[in-house]
């Protein structure tokens, strides 16, 4: 378990109080200040992946339409209570919720198609997978306002009492107004005009007149020199008024109790509603916190290893127009030194190093490299305070020594240890001494540590265990300023003297230091600066590969859009064919609408000729299909595209078919035949029948379209008359049934204003009667 004052030192709970501006609600505030490092590594990655998911959902164009909505948690709990009780204010809070949940509704099936995504809102409405209670908002929009003011929709009672007391106030205003402009009162008013006073309607009459007029005073002004008097006229309607105000505050009670009793039957779904609403703003937020920022989710890893590329500080970011970013790798060893000049910024680097490794196991995405790496860590240690305890009577050493005790004791292997200027505050010979030998305990321990130092013993201690990393702030020796970069591998020095005599210490001080500070300390810095010649080559070789490694992420990025430009053309490919074959249907609707017209007056040769001509105009509007000798095999039921007749095949030969028709048998090549797709529905199959009369004289044929509705039964009759006109009969069955009569209705309906009917009536008896009708052709 983390502490809070590591977090603290770290900047950790700032950071969560940026991402608060992001909330829509107060109780989002609250959940992300919940927000902590996890305690498992499977949590920490599931919360990232969460994030990611919802990532890819708004970087692709979804929207989370998540307005500013109130807290209703304490609501919630009341209504969790029997018999609870809202006011109208209180019933627009759970409005606003309301009307929110309606909104995001449509999406949660859209994050469901989102692996961890899907998981969590699982996880958060249980077996309840629909979202919003449109009842509820239904009801609670008819009853309240924005404002918490009851409305007159809120029941038929309520309305008529409102109504009722609305004519009553009208009949005592009407009243009096009569009653000011008459001569034998209006001597007494101290001024012509009607008011309120404690929610009676009254009339100013002058103090010293109130006895002239008949009425019950309810008030006076603050001069003291007018009264305000109900005249005994209306008192009949006062009375009513009154007992209208009492119906009017009993119905409300009576409609705020319903409405409570309601919301307490469905608090427990609301509440986890409402959980699910507050994760998608907390979510949201994180989101809108990490554009900011441009923080990316990196790679989360059990082994022992940390990779920082590009990482910043975000408080510091938010100070600073430009920050250096901190470039960071360890993989084999745990132990990292830092060194460098006064203000070169290795407490920065440290505290960054701690930040975005508490951000990370918490699940929020760091400002760095998506190719960062992150060790999964449960315990941080941090040093940075070096102040004496006023109230512990501690020395800055003693205080110190006592929080470096408690980081020995308890640090492990997952462990994470942050320590600002090892060794300081005492005697640098011991200092150094103790520094050396904490840093050798925590490398035994395998905690993951990052000190820094200015002491060179330490320095030296660090670089020559083959199991600690050294590094340090780079310097410019010509300007004499600190660069704010972090060299891995390499040691400077402090620079203390020469950033002295560059702000003008006097030389003679200088000169006197520099004799002070020894042989010994000059050459272990030659060695120093040889380290750091080697250091540089190996650098160069590092920017060599991350150039190639950039040049291989802009080289995928260029593809990817590539490849969603041709997605993008593809789309507008099919819209315009689609508008072409549009165009192309229109022009052949009208060309057989003409021959349709044409076709009411023509005689029953002439509408056979129509006939084929719409099909031939039809088969020119209509692409042609390949059909192979495979398509098409003996027995099956085929048409005659150019023809429009349908048939059974009988035999193929050399590309070729005879077909049997219901009339004849036809030859017609392969390619020009269509299998029949008989058609469905609910499970049934409808086929036009031939069907033989009683007498056996003739035959009938029959469409049977029961059970269809109308929209699929139209095309099925147009088809039936079609086929019915072309072959030797000139009567037809339409089996529909009775039913509610609509499919009958809109079956003869059709057929009155058809060219090719000439009449058409109900069945006999024998027939079918009304379930069926019976079609003649001209």
């Amino acid at each position: 378990m983390i502490e809070d004052q590591p977090l603290k030192d770290l900047d950790y709970f700032k950071v969560l109080s940026v991402i608060e501006e992001f909330t829509n609600s107060e109780a989002t505030k609250k959940s992300i200040n919940k927000i902590y490092p996890f305690e498992s590594f499977e949590e920490v990655e599931n919360s990232l992946k969460e994030f990611v998911d919802l990532k890819e959902f708004v970087d692709k164009g979804g929207q989370l339409p998540v307005s500013p909505f109130p807290d209703v948690y304490p609501l919630i709990e009341r209504a969790e209570k029997e018999g609870a009780f809202f006011e109208s204010q209180e019933l627009t809070v759970f409005l606003k919720i309301l009307r929110v949940l309606d909104k995001i509704s449509p999406l949660i099936e859209q994050f469901f198609n989102f692996h961890y995504l899907n998981k969590k809102i699982k996880n958060i409405l249980e077996n309840n997978l629909l979202v919003g209670q449109p009842y509820m908002l239904e009801r609670l929009g008819n009853t309240v306002d924005e404002d918490g003011n009851l409305l007159d929709t809120a029941s038929p009672a309520l309305k008529y009492i409102r109504k009722q007391i609305k004519i009553t106030e009208e009949r005592i205003k009407n009243k009096l107004e009569e009653i000011i402009n008459r001569p034998d009162i209006s001597v007494f008013l101290q001024d012509r005009f009607i008011t309120k006073r404690n929610n009676r309607w009254v009339i100013p009459v002058r103090m010293d007149s109130k006895g002239q007029v008949s009425g019950i005073v309810h008030d006076i002004s603050r001069s003291g020199e007018t009264a305000f008097l109900e005249p005994y006229e209306i008192a009949h309607f006062s009375k009513k008024l009154e007992e209208l105000l009492i119906e009017e505050k009993l119905e409300e009670i009576k409609i705020l109790k319903d409405i409570s009793f309601d919301i307490c039957q469905i608090a427990e779904t609301l509440q986890k509603e409402f959980n699910l609403l507050v994760y998608l703003d907390k979510m949201h937020s994180i989101y809108n916190f990490a554009k900011k920022f441009n923080a990316e989710v990196p790679e989360l890893s059990v082994q022992p290893q940390i990779r920082l590329i590009n990482a910043k500080h975000p408080v510091l970011m938010l100070s600073k127009d430009k920050v250096v970013p901190l470039h960071l790798e360890l993989k084999d060893k745990k132990v990292l030194v830092i060194t460098g000049p006064n203000a070169g910024g290795k407490t920065v680097a440290i505290k960054t190093i701690g930040l975005l490794v508490s951000m990370a196991i918490s699940g929020l995405p760091i400002p760095a490299s998506p190719s960062s790496t992150i060790p999964f860590v449960k315990k941080i240690y941090v040093d940075f305070s070096h102040e004496g305890s006023i109230e512990e009577h501690l020395s800055s050493f003693a205080s110190h020594i006592v929080t470096l005790k408690n980081i020995i004791e308890q640090a492990d292997i997952d462990s994470l240890v942050i320590l600002d200027e090892i060794g300081t505050n005492t005697d640098p010979e011991e200092g150094s001494a103790l520094a050396c030998a904490i840093l050798e305990e925590l490398k035994n321990k395998q905690a993951f540590t990052f000190a820094t130092t200015h002491l060179s013993k330490v320095k030296v201690f660090a670089m020559a265990d083959k199991n600690m990393e050294v590094a340090s702030m780079l310097f410019d020796e010509s300007n004499m300023t600190p660069l704010y970069k972090l060299s891995i591998g390499s040691l400077t020095p402090s620079y203390a003297l020469e950033v002295a005599q560059k702000y003008g210490f006097p030389e003679k001080i200088i000169q006197r230091a520099y004799a002070l500070k020894g042989m010994q300390n000059r050459k272990i810095y030659e060695l120093m600066d040889e380290l750091e010649k080697l250091k540089r080559q190996y650098n160069e070789k590092l920017q060599e590969i991350e150039k190639i490694k950039t040049t291989l992420i802009s080289e995928k990025e260029k593809l990817e859009k590539e490849v969603l430009l041709a997605v993008e053309n593809k789309k507008k490919l099919i819209e315009q064919a689609k508008i072409e074959a549009q165009s192309m249907l229109k022009k052949m609707k009208a060309e057989i609408n003409l021959l349709y017209e044409e076709a009411k007056k023509a005689d029953r040769k002439r509408l056979k000729e129509i006939s084929h001509k719409i099909s031939e105009i039809s088969r020119r509007f209509r692409p042609e299909e390949v059909k192979t000798v495979e398509q098409i095999q003996l027995g099956d039921v085929v048409k005659i595209r150019s023809l429009n007749l349908s048939g059974k095949v009988l035999d193929i030969d050399n590309e070729r078919a005879r077909i049997q028709t219901d009339t004849v048998q036809i030859e017609a090549k392969i390619n020009d035949l269509e299998k029949m797709q008989f058609w469905q529905n609910k499970e049934r199959k409808i086929n036009i029948i031939t069907h033989p009369e009683r007498n056996g004289e003739a035959t009938q044929k029959k469409l049977d379209i029961r059970g269809l509705r109308v929209d699929e039964a139209i095309p099925l009759i147009e088809r039936f008359l079609n086929e019915l006109s072309l072959s030797e009969f000139s009567t037809g069955v339409i089996i529909h049934g009775i039913g509610k009569g609509i499919l009958r209705d809109s079956a003869r309906e059709f057929l009155k204003d058809h060219p090719l009917v000439k009449t058409f009536s109900k069945g006999s008896p024998q027939e079918g009667g009304d379930a069926v009708t019976i079609v003649e052709l001209k």
